[in-house]
This record gives structure tokens, sequence and C-alpha cells, in this order.
């Protein structure tokens, strides 16, 4: 089963400042200290920990339904998901008695239940808790954060225009949202609208100074279009730039792929994948592919389709290569198939090279000579693909008319 979108904003409780751990540890056990404690373990990322004591907090006081949300965030990031929900629906139940602290209250919960249903793919549900927690007027200040988990469910769904919509609402209330650009640009760049992708890129990293994913995102754009020499200066941008984060690891490695620095792209990759980026998963095996190693290769792509919440054309051609290179025929239609299936896919022309390549590994030349009729009728410019044409029609002694 695909498990979940990986989360993005602010995973903010409901406390607003936290105290150092030492001087947690060392105050008298009340509701109120042991939920401070609480709350610094969350926020160092030692989610575990931080159950603990919000679970000693509720031992103090059950009725304590801030409590109830930051426990139910902790397990949300501990992926224990419907532990998660039933905190949050204890909150919904029980926020009546709270006065005007309610609204608050719900809008928190509401918003987590969405979060859990994003992880657990019941997008239709994730998406209905995220509009109804923006419909709470109390707290304006967290629907930002909420706009971006709707856009992303929308993304999961295959929205994506709706998606570029809602980024487009949180730069109308926040004009400088350096992430948003980049979100936004991302899905520009999914649709072929590199224009716009590589504006939205550049607003985003003269508002942010410098990220990663963005110059990542704005050299696959350049790559697209052909400009190699932008392409790589972009690269070279990146890879100067300081490594803070583990996720900053997991980005310099794929700068190191795109540079055909190999070796140091798998070790990178591979502490990634380590530190919980199953992304790193498609590039170890597209490393794996390129040093032919195709079973390894399958097995990273298949732990990536695991992974991810939603099917990628891209990986499914790529599977597709290393088993037409195993003789595997069937299984390698299986995927092109699955590649073909996914709406509006990018990777739609290599998809159909492949099929044309599998059709002519089988002999079967009429389907390999019917399926490239139609590509070169959609990519026109392809020459190599115009010369197979001419090629399988003098194979099969097809006249010109």
């Amino acid at each position: 089963m695909r498990r979940f979108a990986r989360l993005f904003g602010a995973l903010f409780l409901v406390a607003a400042a936290m105290l150092a751990l030492v001087a947690c540890d060392d105050e008298e056990m009340t509701p109120q200290s042991e939920n401070k404690k609480g709350l610094a373990y969350y926020e160092a990322g030692d989610y575990e920990k931080a159950a603990e004591y919000f679970s000693r907090a509720l031992e103090l006081d059950n009725a304590n339904l801030e409590v109830h949300n930051n426990y139910g965030m902790t397990f949300l990031q501990l992926k224990r998901y419907d532990e998660a929900l039933r905190e949050f629906e204890i909150v919904l139940v029980n926020s009546a008695s709270e006065g005007s602290k309610a609204e608050r209250l719900n809008k928190f919960a509401i918003r987590g239940k969405g979060m859990v249903y994003l992880q657990k793919q019941s997008y239709s549900d994730a998406l209905t808790c995220f509009n109804s927690a923006l419909e709470i007027t109390a707290e304006k200040g967290w629907d930002v954060d909420i706009l971006f988990y709707k856009a992303n469910t929308l993304e999961c769904m295959g929205y994506r225009t709706s998606a570029i919509d809602i980024y487009s609402d949180i730069l109308s209330r926040d004009a400088e949202n350096a992430r948003a650009f980049e979100k936004r640009g991302n899905l520009y760049r999914i649709e072929g609208k590199y224009e716009q992708a590589v504006s939205d890129y550049e607003t985003a990293l003269s508002l942010s100074g410098g990220s990663y994913s963005a110059y990542i995102g704005l050299y696959t754009c350049y790559v697209a279009t052909g400009d190699t020499e932008k392409a790589e200066a972009i690269l070279d941008k990146a890879a100067r730039l300081p490594v803070k984060t583990n996720e900053d690891k997991y980005c310099l490695g794929q700068v190191h792929f795109y540079q055909e620095n190999y070796k140091s792209a798998k070790i990178e990759m591979e502490y990634a994948y380590d530190m919980g980026f199953f992304e790193a998963d498609y590039f170890l095996g597209e490393i794996a592919l390129l040093d032919g190693r195709y079973e390894d290769a399958i097995a990273s792509f298949e732990r990536y389709r695991e992974n991810s919440a939603v099917e990628s054309p891209t990986v499914c051609n790529q599977e597709a290569v290393c088993y037409l290179a195993l003789f595997e025929y069937d299984k390698a239609q299986a995927m092109l198939d699955l590649g073909l299936g996914v709406p509006g896919a990018a990777a739609r022309q290599q998809l159909l090279r492949n099929q044309v390549a599998l059709y002519e590994e089988q002999n079967e030349l009429a389907k390999a000579y019917d399926t490239l009729a139609e590509y070169i009728v959609s990519y026109p410019d392809d020459a190599d693909a115009a010369k197979e044409y001419e090629f399988l029609k003098k194979r099969l002694g097809i006249e010109t008319k």
C-alpha cells in the first residue's frame, strides 16, 4: 500500500514558546509541566519521548483538550494514524465546554484530521477537513498553512490546476511567500509551462536567497527547453549552497546525480534513505540502472512506488527498461501500461518509444509500426523515430500511397 505525501508547512502545536529540555525536567509534575516537556521534546524531534509526556499530562488531567491536540500531532509524526484520529475526535466531541476557545481547538483538530487523512491517502476526507478548518474564523493566521495542505491534497488527487489556484491564493495573501512560488513553479513545470515555472522559481530564489529544491526545479526546466548552458550554471550555484539539514544533504545528492557524480550521489542518497527520504530510492534506482544492476534498480523503483502518494509514469518507464534488459517482457508491458494509463503523463514520449522497443524485441513489427505511426504525429521532431518508422515500413513491405 502506498503511504504518504511528505508533510510540509508548520507542524506547530498549541503552545507558543519552548523551554530548554533540562529546565523542563526539573519542574514539578503537573499537567502543565508535563505538557511543556512534551512540547519541548516534540520541537526537538523526539516524538516517542513527547508522546510519553503528553500521556502523563493526560493521566493528570484528561479533560485538557490542548494536550489531546498535541498528543494527536505527535501520533501523526509517529505514523500512528488511528491513535492520532482518536485524539482529534476527543477534542471535537468535548470542545463545546471550552466556550470561546472551542473554535480555536476545533480548527486545530480538524486540520490535524486532514493531515492524517492526507497521509492515509483518503484525499476526499482530507479535502473536506481542510475546507472545514478554513471556514472557522478563529486563528486566521493558520489559514495559509492549511491552504498549503489543501494544495498538496489537490495535487495528490491529480487536480494540478486547482492546486495552482490555491498557491495563487496564498500569494494574494502573502506576496513574498517563497515556498508558494516554488510549489506553484513545480506544478507549472509538470504541466510543461516552463516559462511560468522559470518565473516562479526565480522569484522564489530571489526571496529565499537560495534553495536547493528551487535550483533543481529551475535546472529541470532548462534541461527540458534545451538550454544546457543555463542548466549547468544552475547546478554549479546549487552545489555551493551550505548543507545544514538532512533535506539539504538529500538535495545535494540530487545535484551530484545531475552533475553525473554518481559515486557521491549514491552515498548521499543512501544516507537520505536512512533518514526517511523515500524519494532517494528513485535516484538509487537510476544509479543502479546506469550500472547495469537491473534487479537492484527494480527493487529501488518498487520501494519508491510503494511509498509514493501518486503513480509516477517516469518510474514506471524506468522499471520497464529494466525488465526489457532482463527479457521479462510481460512485466515490462505491465509497467508501460501503468505509466501510459496516467493522464497527462510527462514521460509519455519515453513510454511510447519503449513500447515500440518492446514490440520489436518480441518481433511484433506490425504493432511497433502502428505505435510509431501514432508517435511521430505527436512528436514530429524526433528524427530517430522517423528513421525507425521508415525502416519498419520497408521491413513490413508497406508501400507509400
